[in-house]
């Protein structure tokens, strides 16, 4: 028996989304599949993964996923991409079948709908070089989403650290993966804004010179004369530094972080794509330490109407927010491009401050709240081997 080709639990089509938006045009928000199980939120027949199913998802195009509201007010729509992450994220072939197939297509499908602005999500800006490629379309402007998801980090590392009874402003704060083009803006901005007591600079052997280039430019920008920056090189084999809390930016293939590993600091806020760790390790160290999703609550009425992994259909990814805030700001050319500098990321922060965006409870990187916050006694300086491991300190 020919098993019948996936089915969409709603079918929305792109005219019925441009007769009921104004003539201005709506915002959108743009993902593609973060993993498997996320094709059953949209699909009545999924199939186990096998080949010929990975070949019918190629061939699967993107679709409407849901309207998206503030009150009764129509402002746009979800687009996914439904081909999942670990089927194109890792080769060079994988990342231009992904454009063609999906992305484009994808954009094509916001132009029919008139959305006049696209935020795109999760590890999308990496299939079009940040914004950057030249598109077959002009239409829709497009936004990466990294300077909102950017300031939201560093509001839920202040917050996260109170909320684990830490001064922000005393803690050590590393940054995984921060030599990537989310890494650096991370760590400039929080360098530029509001500094903790060390900054520790977190990613893979290769990657050292850019990090001790980055760790420069930010003792240029940064407005705390005694910020302490550290450079540490990251693998499995090695020992990890000590540290308070730590922002999650990797884009590794797999997970790294072992429930060990997690239970070291008081707190993670994970934004890496795939996760930074395991289900089995967030789960495993649940009771020991706060490992949350970054996300924000929208303003009083928003509503995705499609079931993310957030507490509540009011919440979004930083990345959707970031959308909102420039359709409603009128933008009329791609917004957020590119490495955002610290200008740019403090300009978005204060927008997404004017639209009312703001921190949501503690949720768990697969979707759980979190009622308990775990509160460590104490954490360990490090030992004398692990400074040696620790690569350069930049007073």
């Amino acid at each position: 028996m020919t098993e019948k080709n996936l089915e969409l639990k709603h079918y929305i089509s792109p005219d019925e989304i441009r007769d009921s938006l104004p003539k201005s045009g709506g915002m959108g928000f743009l993902f593609h599949s973060t993993d498997w199980k996320t094709l059953s939120f949209a699909y009545n027949n999924v199939k186990n993964r096998s080949p010929s199913f990975e070949m019918e998802l190629w061939n699967t195009p993107p679709f409407i996923a849901s309207k998206m509201y503030v009150g009764n007010e129509f402002i746009g729509v979800n687009i996914a991409m439904p081909v999942p992450i670990d089927m194109w994220i890792g080769s060079s072939g994988g990342l231009r079948e992904f454009r063609k197939k999906q992305f484009f297509p994808a954009l094509e499908l916001a132009a029919k709908c008139n959305l006049k602005m696209v935020a795109i999500g999760a590890s999308t800006p990496y299939v079009c070089n940040y914004g950057k490629l030249p598109r077959p379309l002009a239409n829709p402007f497009i936004t990466t989403g990294h300077a909102a998801t950017v300031a939201t980090l560093k509001k839920w590392a202040v917050y996260a650290a109170k909320k684990t009874n830490c001064d922000y402003k005393k803690i050590k704060l590393a940054i995984f993966g921060a030599a990537g083009r989310l890494g650096k803006a991370v760590s400039q901005f929080i360098a530029y804004s509001e500094a903790p007591q060390e900054i520790i600079l977190v990613d893979l052997y290769n990657k050292m010179a850019l990090l001790k280039t980055q760790a420069q430019e930010m003792k240029k920008i940064t407005k705390r004369n005694d910020l302490k920056i550290s450079t540490y090189c990251y693998e499995a084999s090695t020992l990890m530094p000590r540290f308070d809390g730590a922002i999650l930016v990797s884009n590794n293939s797999v997970p790294y972080l072992t429930k060990n590993d997690l239970k070291k600091a008081k707190f993670w806020i994970d934004d890496s794509h795939p996760r930074a760790a395991s289900l089995e390790a967030e789960l495993g160290s649940r009771n020991d330490t706060l490992y949350i999703e970054c996300y924000a609550k929208g303003p009083e009425g928003f509503n995705t109407n499609f079931p993310f992994r957030l507490p509540t259909i009011q919440d979004c990814y930083t990345c959707c927010a970031e959308g909102y805030v420039s359709w409603k700001e009128g933008i009329n050319e791609d917004f957020v491009t590119g490495i955002p500098d610290v200008k740019k990321v403090d300009l978005v922060d204060k927008l997404l401050d004017k639209y009312n965006f703001q921190l949501g409870p503690f949720s768990g990187k697969n979707g759980d709240l979190i009622l308990k916050i775990p509160i460590q006694k104490k954490i360990l300086q490090p030992t004398q081997i692990e400074v040696e491991a620790f690569g350069d300190m930049i007073d």
